[in-house]
């Protein structure tokens, strides 16, 4: 493992710098209590079928009786991990900080594995409309209506919908007169959360996760995001584990002595998984290519 020595690092490490998780915190969460079982294991979301109601012929008259439906969607988990190890010298003459040197980087690595999960739902959703080949301020905003449009014919509720965009698409909404910058208003903790702005109903968010060129509107509903963190293993003690989050990811934390090779392991997993729960709630623009 190569850490940086202890030789003319200052006592002030500079922050990790890693992807802003987003996605997860958009979408609805499936609660971790209701997977169970091994690695691959799915939970099935069910997501009630839209009902019509019918007119009375007359006062009195037989009325019809409707079968209650639900469309079934699964969740499948992966389990992901970053496993790594500090030898004795390591640990006794090369670290200087455990939790910025290897903890932070691992619960980095780990939670930004769990958002690419959703990340590559969303990418995978056949695109609906496609931006203009040169970013044209005029353009950007007609399709982002016509999002806005689409989503309200379908009945989808007119609170919790999300623009998620890629960093490219972000600079395409920047031209764009109507769109409503969130450091234009408010105490910045929009801009630490990747909240961009606001535009036709839609809370603007950056991720990129997304592939270039695209941009995806949706309900809260129209995706689902599942965690959960992995059990303690019954080997170890309490003092050998530990839980962290980040970004709404959990995940689990092992650190444990090798003698064999004379050091320490240090692994972090969580369980996570993502898919579209009702494609009528979602509305993808790409740039065609």
């Amino acid at each position: 493992m190569a850490l940086v020595t202890a030789k003319g690092v200052s006592s002030l490490a500079v922050a990790l710098l890693t992807r802003q998780l987003v996605l997860p915190m958009t979408v609805a969460r499936v609660p971790g209590g209701e997977f169970a079982g091994d690695n691959g294991d799915t939970v099935t979301v069910r997501v009630r079928t839209p009902r019509s109601a019918r007119t009375q012929a007359s006062p009195g008259a037989q009325i019809s009786y409707d079968a209650l439906n639900e469309t079934p969607v699964d969740v499948e988990l992966s389990h992901l991990y970053d496993a790594t190890r500090l030898t004795d010298e390591d640990l006794s003459l090369n670290l200087v900080d455990f939790a910025t040197q290897v903890t932070q980087p691992q619960v980095a690595s780990v939670a930004t594995g769990a958002e690419d999960q959703l990340a590559a739902a969303m990418n995978g959703v056949a695109a609906d409309a496609s931006f203009a080949a040169v970013a044209d301020p005029d353009d950007t905003d007609e399709q982002i209506l016509a999002a806005r449009e689409a989503l309200s014919e379908a009945d989808v509720p007119a609170g919790d919908r999300f623009l998620a965009c890629a960093p490219d698409v972000i600079s395409r909404l920047l031209g764009v007169d109507k769109f409503v910058r969130a450091d234009a208003v408010g105490d910045g903790t929009a801009i630490r959360e990747a909240t961009m702005g606001r535009i036709y109903g839609f809370t603007v968010i950056e991720s990129n996760g997304l592939a270039a060129g695209t941009a995806v509107a949706y309900h809260r509903t129209g995706f689902v995001f599942a965690n959960r963190t992995p059990v303690p293993p019954r080997g170890l003690s309490s003092t050998q584990t530990a839980t962290a989050t980040n970004g709404g990811v959990s995940m689990r934390q092992i650190f444990q002595y090798q003698p064999d090779i004379l050091s320490d392991a240090s692994v972090l997993s969580t369980f996570a998984g993502a898919a579209v729960v009702d494609s009528a709630r979602v509305y993808k623009i790409d740039t065609g290519s």
